[in-house]
Protein backbone atom coordinates (compact mmCIF):
# COMPACT_ATOMS: atom_id res chain seq x y z
CA UNK A 1 0.00 0.00 0.00
CA UNK A 2 2.89 2.61 1.11
CA UNK A 3 4.69 1.51 -2.45
CA UNK A 4 1.66 2.88 -4.50
CA UNK A 5 1.41 5.94 -2.15
CA UNK A 6 4.77 6.79 -3.35
CA UNK A 7 4.59 6.43 -6.68
CA UNK A 8 1.96 8.52 -6.47
CA UNK A 9 3.13 11.46 -5.01
CA UNK A 10 6.38 11.42 -7.26
CA UNK A 11 4.26 11.46 -9.87
CA UNK A 12 2.52 14.93 -7.80
CA UNK A 13 5.92 16.32 -8.04
CA UNK A 14 6.51 15.75 -11.39
CA UNK A 15 3.12 17.38 -12.67
CA UNK A 16 4.11 20.18 -10.10
CA UNK A 17 7.48 20.52 -11.43
CA UNK A 18 6.01 20.29 -15.21
CA UNK A 19 3.77 22.88 -14.55
CA UNK A 20 6.03 25.44 -12.78
CA UNK A 21 8.35 25.02 -16.11
CA UNK A 22 5.53 25.54 -18.44
CA UNK A 23 5.10 28.44 -16.31
CA UNK A 24 7.89 30.00 -16.51
CA UNK A 25 8.02 29.72 -20.63
CA UNK A 26 5.11 31.57 -20.64
CA UNK A 27 6.03 34.65 -18.47
CA UNK A 28 9.37 34.69 -20.39
CA UNK A 29 7.81 34.35 -24.24
CA UNK A 30 4.71 37.14 -23.11
CA UNK A 31 7.23 39.78 -21.50
CA UNK A 32 7.47 43.27 -23.07
CA UNK A 33 11.06 44.24 -24.25
CA UNK A 34 13.31 45.86 -22.20
CA UNK A 35 13.44 49.59 -22.39
CA UNK A 36 17.06 49.53 -23.67
CA UNK A 37 15.67 47.69 -27.11
CA UNK A 38 13.14 50.21 -27.08
CA UNK A 39 15.92 53.03 -26.83
CA UNK A 40 17.79 50.94 -29.21
CA UNK A 41 15.66 50.63 -31.76
CA UNK A 42 14.60 54.54 -31.52
CA UNK A 43 18.06 55.50 -31.38
CA UNK A 44 18.52 53.36 -35.19
CA UNK A 45 15.92 54.90 -36.59
CA UNK A 46 16.86 58.93 -35.56
CA UNK A 47 20.47 57.95 -37.30
CA UNK A 48 18.58 56.27 -40.12
CA UNK A 49 16.36 58.76 -40.84
CA UNK A 50 19.39 61.76 -40.46
CA UNK A 51 21.24 59.68 -43.29
CA UNK A 52 18.56 59.05 -45.92
CA UNK A 53 17.59 62.67 -45.23
CA UNK A 54 20.82 64.27 -45.82
CA UNK A 55 21.42 61.99 -49.10
CA UNK A 56 17.85 63.56 -50.35
CA UNK A 57 18.18 65.37 -53.66
CA UNK A 58 16.40 69.08 -53.52
CA UNK A 59 14.50 69.53 -56.27
CA UNK A 60 15.26 72.91 -58.09
CA UNK A 61 18.53 73.68 -56.58
CA UNK A 62 20.48 72.30 -59.49
CA UNK A 63 20.29 68.76 -58.10
CA UNK A 64 21.98 69.24 -55.05
CA UNK A 65 21.66 67.13 -51.65
CA UNK A 66 20.46 68.36 -48.45
CA UNK A 67 23.78 67.99 -47.05
CA UNK A 68 25.32 70.46 -49.95
CA UNK A 69 22.89 72.63 -49.13
CA UNK A 70 23.78 72.14 -44.99
CA UNK A 71 27.39 72.68 -45.77
CA UNK A 72 26.78 75.74 -47.99
CA UNK A 73 24.30 77.74 -45.29
CA UNK A 74 27.01 76.82 -42.85
CA UNK A 75 29.52 79.10 -45.00
CA UNK A 76 27.04 81.83 -45.27
CA UNK A 77 27.08 84.62 -42.51
CA UNK A 78 23.98 86.55 -40.73
CA UNK A 79 23.33 90.24 -40.83
CA UNK A 80 20.35 91.38 -38.64
CA UNK A 81 17.25 88.58 -39.26
CA UNK A 82 18.97 87.91 -42.91
CA UNK A 83 21.53 85.14 -44.86
CA UNK A 84 24.21 86.73 -46.56
CA UNK A 85 26.36 84.55 -48.79
CA UNK A 86 24.30 81.56 -49.18
CA UNK A 87 23.33 80.58 -52.74
CA UNK A 88 19.53 80.75 -53.72
CA UNK A 89 17.34 78.10 -55.03
CA UNK A 90 14.93 77.61 -58.24
CA UNK A 91 12.16 79.26 -55.79
CA UNK A 92 14.13 82.21 -54.66
CA UNK A 93 14.89 80.42 -51.14
CA UNK A 94 18.41 81.11 -49.51
CA UNK A 95 20.56 77.34 -49.02
CA UNK A 96 19.40 77.86 -45.23
CA UNK A 97 15.71 78.48 -46.04
CA UNK A 98 15.71 75.44 -48.44
CA UNK A 99 16.85 73.15 -45.33
CA UNK A 100 14.77 74.52 -43.17
CA UNK A 101 11.60 74.10 -45.34
CA UNK A 102 12.88 70.57 -46.71
CA UNK A 103 13.06 69.16 -43.14
CA UNK A 104 10.03 70.21 -42.43
CA UNK A 105 8.32 68.25 -44.85
CA UNK A 106 10.35 65.30 -44.29
CA UNK A 107 10.01 65.39 -40.77
CA UNK A 108 5.82 66.08 -41.16
CA UNK A 109 5.55 63.04 -43.62
CA UNK A 110 7.16 60.12 -41.57
CA UNK A 111 7.20 61.19 -37.95
CA UNK A 112 4.59 63.72 -38.11
CA UNK A 113 2.22 60.71 -39.93
CA UNK A 114 3.16 58.18 -37.50
CA UNK A 115 2.16 60.32 -34.45
CA UNK A 116 5.57 60.68 -32.76
CA UNK A 117 6.70 63.80 -31.30
CA UNK A 118 10.36 65.51 -32.84
CA UNK A 119 12.66 68.30 -32.50
CA UNK A 120 15.25 68.47 -35.05
CA UNK A 121 17.54 71.00 -35.13
CA UNK A 122 21.23 72.12 -36.30
CA UNK A 123 24.26 74.05 -34.41
CA UNK A 124 27.55 74.74 -35.15
CA UNK A 125 27.50 78.49 -37.30
CA UNK A 126 25.32 80.93 -37.14
CA UNK A 127 23.66 80.44 -39.75
CA UNK A 128 22.70 76.97 -39.49
CA UNK A 129 20.95 77.59 -35.82
CA UNK A 130 18.00 79.06 -37.82
CA UNK A 131 17.31 75.75 -39.19
CA UNK A 132 14.99 73.58 -36.53
CA UNK A 133 11.77 72.18 -36.71
CA UNK A 134 9.30 69.97 -34.19
CA UNK A 135 6.12 69.12 -33.33
CA UNK A 136 5.91 69.68 -29.42
CA UNK A 137 7.89 69.98 -26.62
CA UNK A 138 9.14 66.63 -25.83
CA UNK A 139 8.13 65.76 -22.12
CA UNK A 140 9.94 62.90 -20.38
CA UNK A 141 12.19 60.31 -21.70
CA UNK A 142 13.90 61.73 -25.15
CA UNK A 143 16.10 59.01 -27.75
CA UNK A 144 18.12 60.80 -30.43
CA UNK A 145 20.88 60.68 -32.48
CA UNK A 146 23.44 63.84 -33.43
CA UNK A 147 25.21 63.45 -36.79
CA UNK A 148 28.47 65.92 -36.98
CA UNK A 149 29.06 67.15 -40.77
CA UNK A 150 32.47 68.36 -41.85
CA UNK A 151 31.79 71.46 -44.03
CA UNK A 152 34.98 72.71 -44.11
CA UNK A 153 38.49 72.81 -42.21
CA UNK A 154 37.49 73.47 -38.82
CA UNK A 155 33.93 74.44 -40.04
CA UNK A 156 31.71 71.53 -38.56
CA UNK A 157 28.01 71.07 -37.53
CA UNK A 158 25.84 69.01 -35.90
CA UNK A 159 22.46 67.46 -36.72
CA UNK A 160 20.53 66.55 -34.08
CA UNK A 161 16.88 64.73 -33.98
CA UNK A 162 15.09 63.61 -30.93
CA UNK A 163 12.29 61.05 -31.04
CA UNK A 164 9.58 61.45 -27.88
Amino acid sequence: MSRGQMEIFGLVIIVILVSLGLLFVLVVLTKSPPRSVEVLRENVQAANFLHSSLGTTVPGCNGRSLRELLQDCALAGVQGDRIVGASVCDDGRDSCSKVSFVSKQILEETFGKWGRTYEFFVSGTESVSLINASNGACRGAREGFVRPEKVRGSVDVNVTIYLC
